[in-house]
Formats: C-alpha cells, sequence, structure tokens
C-alpha cells in the first residue's frame, strides 16, 4: 500500500486519527439528538396526518406513555445516525485513500457511497413512500363495515411508527454488517476466504436487530435478525480481495 500523505505512520498515529472520526460522529449523533428532541413532536404529529386513511373519521391513539417516549427516543437515534452518516464517510474516504491502489479506490468509494448517501435515501423512501402506502392499501382493504356513527376508526400511533422504527434499524444495521465484512475482505483480513471477524460481526449484528426491533415485531424477531445477517454476509462475499 502507499504511504498514508506521503510519510509512514506510527500504527497508534493512525488508529489515533480513525478515532477521532469515530468519536466526532458521536458527538455528533448526541448533538443532533438533542436540537431533534424539540421537533421531534412536530414531526410525528405532521407525519401521522399526512397518512391518507380511507376512513371519513379516524383518530389517531396512544395507549402507552412509556412506549411512545420509547418510540421517540429510537427515532431521533435513527435520523441522527442518517444525517452523520455522509460526513462520516467522506472523512473516513480522505483518511483510508491516499494508501490505497486506484483498484481498491473505486471499491472503497462505491461501499462508502453506498452507506453514506443511499442509506439516508432509502430512509427517506420508506418513511414517506413506502409506510404511507402502506397503511392506506391495509386501510381500505380493512376495514370495518358498520352503521352510521357505529363504528369508528381508531389507530394506534405507536404501533404505526414501530412498523417504520423496525425497517429503519434492519436496513441500518444489515447495511453496516455488510460494510463491515465488505470492509474486512477489501483489506485483506480473511483466512481461507473467510473474513476473520466474521463470526463476531453477524452475532453482535443479530444481536443489534434483535434487541432494537421493537414490539410490533414479536413472533417475528429471530426470523427477521437471521435474514438479515444472512443477506449481509452473502452480499459482502461479493467484495472482492485485492493482491497487496
Amino acid at each position: 500500500m502507499q504511504p498514508y500523505s506521503n510519510e509512514k505512520m506510527a500504527f497508534s498515529e493512525h488508529f489515533s486519527e480513525l478515532y477521532k472520526i469515530i468519536r466526532v460522529s458521536a458527538f455528533g449523533v448526541v448533538i443532533i439528538s438533542f436540537f431533534l428532541s424539540f421537533l421531534i413532536d412536530d414531526i410525528l404529529t405532521n407525519w401521522l396526518e399526512s397518512l391518507s386513511l380511507e376512513a371519513e373519521e379516524y383518530s389517531f391513539s396512544v395507549y402507552s406513555p412509556y412506549d411512545w417516549i420509547d418510540t421517540k427516543w429510537a427515532l431521533l437515534l435513527i435520523f441522527s445516525i442518517a444525517m452523520i452518516l455522509p460526513y462520516t464517510t467522506l472523512k473516513i474516504r480522505s483518511f483510508a485513500l491516499p494508501g490505497l491502489y486506484p483498484r481498491e479506490k473505486k471499491w472503497f468509494t462505491f461501499s462508502l457511497f453506498f452507506s453514506g448517501v443511499i442509506i439516508p435515501v432509502i430512509l427517506y423512501l420508506i418513511w414517506f413512500l413506502a409506510i404511507p402506502f402502506l397503511i392506506s392499501y391495509f386501510d381500505e382493504n380493512s376495514m370495518v363495515e358498520g352503521g352510521e356513527n357505529i363504528v369508528s376508526a381508531r389507530y394506534d400511533a405507536v404501533s404505526i411508527i414501530s412498523l417504520g422504527i423496525g425497517f429503519s434499524w434492519v436496513l441500518v444495521i444489515g447495511v453496516l454488517t455488510t460494510l463491515v465484512l465488505s470492509m474486512s475482505r477489501f483489506f485483506g483480513m480473511v483466512v481461507e476466504n473467510e473474513s476473520r471477524i466474521r463470526i463476531r460481526i453477524l452475532l453482535i449484528s443479530f444481536s443489534l436487530v434483535l434487541l432494537s426491533l421493537p414490539k410490533t415485531y414479536d413472533g417475528l424477531r429471530i426470523i427477521i435478525s437471521l435474514l438479515t445477517v444472512f443477506f449481509a454476509d452473502s452480499i459482502s462475499r461479493l467484495t472482492p480481495i485485492f493482491e497487496k
């Protein structure tokens, strides 16, 4: 590999620079979460009101105040991570690019672009296109018919929002798992064509998905967690191993 910034750096110094990027990113997540906490109620209210539902008279209900608080904090974390990702990926790219060969730079840039740009775009599509479409579809096909003013539609706001939170966590954890496994192969951390950290990363990702999925996904946690790590592992195997 080429020397970083035309000078050889001690491993500890190199690691310190990477740690600084991670530390600043983590601090950025905290700061963004703090400012978003003042807006999250309005954001959620406007989003719920924007859903097109066929019921002439419907209302949103919150059956558990504690679940509502948990839901808001989960959203704050997801939105903050999505907003800080472009900055983090750009800094990591600047950090690693000088030490890579031209053919390696293409793969590295593509991987970071996917995680730093595509994740926020997909999250936007999930929240503002996919979920409203699903809610509208199920609303049209599952309305309870009744006499006038006898049956009214009531929707659990926490369950609706939790649906999006689950999709979001699966996307974020799945893509980051794929990225870490791909980078481990990319930088030659392999033994017999297998990443040396593969099992540990898959176990950590499985646990994160299992623990982060909201109650709405009870009964499907293990299946979704297994599918997430399976697809992340399968996609990461497409990453080439460059000979140094």
